[in-house]
């Protein structure tokens, strides 16, 4: 009994982790790199850090936040294509139910809570911050577009189609990334982020059923799903699937622009551009998810006034860990999760940062309960 409990668990958690992860990594990265293209004039200053924005694409696949975050079974609701789904969280949770969202899924409104953080962030001028967030917002924009992350069938699960998740997301998509062509279009200013992220949601969860169908011809064709199914897959999908990347490239830069619009069309100053002081050199901290507490790490070269100080999501400096001159060497200090008034803090997102002088360098914490 016990054995077969064991292995009950192990499918449920296998089926959580399918369910969490949306496109493979190549084509997460080639969304966060091709959404910077589509900037307005005024927002070139990001080419220089496109670079970073795409190597970091994939970080919400390795940071153990929430799974939930990655999807939303829309299908679950039928006030969705009723067109009577409350957007607006505190009213779905009124009407559903607090664990009911979660368990279905919460994309669009992480990605309403990242879009208002990274306008908080680029308002403050806090543009270490603002690099990494908008990193992982593409993610979770390009995860909303991915149409099996709109179905409670996420995997094919209830429909004679099991693994087709990964089969369509990560094993097609990386044969055929090289063959999406390049459009004309542009971004453009969102007055809604959660209104225009449901609109684009309902848009592409028609698509389902095309992959499924489109998965049962092909393994008719191909039963080992060998390159004959790949090949019939793609056939099928190649311009639904061209339609939904699109979609996600120019809906992420929408979201940049929107974000940057909101936050005063601030620019980077010639401080800011400076490069990172030799004297100053920051490491991960350890343990990196943690609870409750963790040691942040970095080395002075000379002695240099700084501040360290812990900020939220949305820039708010949460706790000052120093403020002062520091001689040279290796330095640690360890952090607890609470705040100045040391109330612990909710689990989350939380940077670290060392600013001297017009220089700040920041480093990721992933705190969780």
């Amino acid at each position: 009994m016990k054995n077969n409990i064991k292995i009950i668990l192990f499918i449920f958690c296998i089926l959580l982790q399918e369910k969490a992860f949306a496109w493979g990594w190549q084509t997460h990265r080639y969304i966060n790199e091709k959404a910077v293209d589509y900037l307005p004039p005024e927002m070139d200053f990001f080419q220089d850090y496109q670079s970073y924005i795409s190597s970091h694409a994939t970080d919400p696949d390795s940071d153990n936040l929430p799974g939930y975050y990655h999807y939303i079974d829309i299908d679950y609701y039928d006030d969705f294509f009723a067109g009577t789904f409350p957007h607006n969280w505190d009213d779905a949770v009124a009407q559903y139910g607090y664990s009911v969202l979660i368990d279905y899924g919460t994309v669009p409104w992480v990605i309403e809570e990242w879009t208002d953080s990274l306008s908080s962030l680029m308002s403050s001028g806090q543009w270490d911050d603002v690099w990494q967030i908008a990193a992982e917002l593409g993610h979770y924009v390009a995860d909303s577009h991915q149409p099996l992350h709109l179905t409670l069938n996420y995997n094919g699960q209830s429909s004679g189609n099991y693994g087709i998740h990964s089969r369509y997301e990560t094993q097609m998509m990386n044969s055929h990334l090289a063959d999406i062509p390049i459009m004309d279009s542009s971004s453009v200013y969102w007055n809604s982020v959660i209104d225009s992220t449901f609109r684009y949601i309902g848009d592409i969860y028609p698509y389902v059923s095309d992959i499924l169908d489109a998965d049962d011809l092909a393994s008719d064709q191909d039963p080992n799903q060998n390159s004959t199914y790949y090949n019939i897959l793609w056939e099928e999908l190649d311009s639904m699937t061209i339609e939904v990347v699109h979609s996600a490239i120019i809906d992420l830069a929408s979201i940049w622009h929107t974000a940057w619009v909101n936050a005063g069309t601030p620019t980077l100053s010639i401080q800011q551009e400076k490069s990172i002081p030799s004297s100053i050199t920051i490491h991960p901290n350890f343990p990196n998810p943690f609870n409750p507490s963790t040691t942040l790490h970095y080395d002075l070269s000379e002695p240099t006034p700084i501040t360290l100080a812990i900020h939220d999501i949305t820039g708010h400096r949460v706790k000052t860990l120093f403020e002062g001159e520091q001689t040279s060497g290796y330095k640690s200090i360890q952090w607890n999760a609470a705040n100045d008034d040391g109330v612990n803090l909710p689990a989350g997102i939380y940077f670290y940062t060392i600013r001297s002088g017009n220089i700040s360098i920041s480093q990721k914490l992933i705190y969780m309960k």
